[in-house]
This record gives structure tokens, sequence and C-alpha cells, in this order.
């Protein structure tokens, strides 16, 4: 077997272990793998664009917005109330530094968003149901 073989089964391997956590996950669990797959996109994002890699920066930014997108959808304004409109305004401010223009200060503000929603992840992982 070649090593690139090997890299797409790992690879593949991955992928069914992931899809098969999100199947079987409560809704706290899923949660909890929407926000480490964030994580990574972002941490993926931000490493592409340091190496200048454009194509692989703009490929994670769209992932970790999509992601971001879909926990604002989530939110239930209704139960949750003022701490449904908090998120949901975190989201955003993350969503518009992720989006922000490639250029000098790109790099702080993917990482200023990173970390806003690492707090919330820390957060969401402390209050992890019985």
């Amino acid at each position: 077997m070649t090593f690139q073989t090997n890299v797409r089964r790992a690879t593949s391997y991955q992928s069914i272990e992931k899809n098969s956590r999100v199947l079987s996950a409560n809704p706290y669990d899923l949660v909890s793998v929407l926000f480490a797959e964030l994580r990574d996109s972002l941490d993926v994002m931000i490493e592409s664009a340091r190496r200048n890699d454009h194509g692989k920066m703009f490929q994670y930014r769209a992932k970790a917005l999509a992601i971001l997108n879909g926990l604002d959808e989530a939110l239930d304004f209704e139960a949750a109330g003022e701490l449904a409109q908090t998120l949901h305004t975190i989201y955003r401010e993350a969503g518009r530094r992720i989006q922000a223009d490639i250029g000098v200060s790109f790099i702080e503000k993917a990482e200023s968003a990173r970390e806003m929603l690492h707090e919330i992840e820390k957060a969401w992982l402390a209050i992890r149901p019985h």
C-alpha cells in the first residue's frame, strides 16, 4: 500500500467515525460535535491563511460559517430568551470577523472569533447533562 492509500483510508475511517457519532448523538452531544468541528475548521482556516493557501482558507472559512449558521439557526429564542439573543449576537459578530477581508488584520480577527467561540464551547461542555 502506498502512503496516499493509507491517508485516504484513514480519512475515510475518520469520516465514518464522525458520522456515527452524529447519527447516535443526543442534542447536547450534537452541539458538542458542532463546536469541535467549528474549532477545527477555524484552526485550519487560520493556519491556511498564515501559509497564504487561500484555496484551503476559503474552503474552511465556508465550512466554519456553515457550522456557525447552523448553531445560530438552532437557537430557541422562545425557550432561552435573553441567552439565545446574546448567543445570536456573539455568533453574528464571530461570523463578521471570520468573513473579514483578507489582509493584514484578517488572522487577528479570525483568531478573536475563534477565541469568542471557544469560550462558548467551554461553557457548553461545562454544563454536560448527567
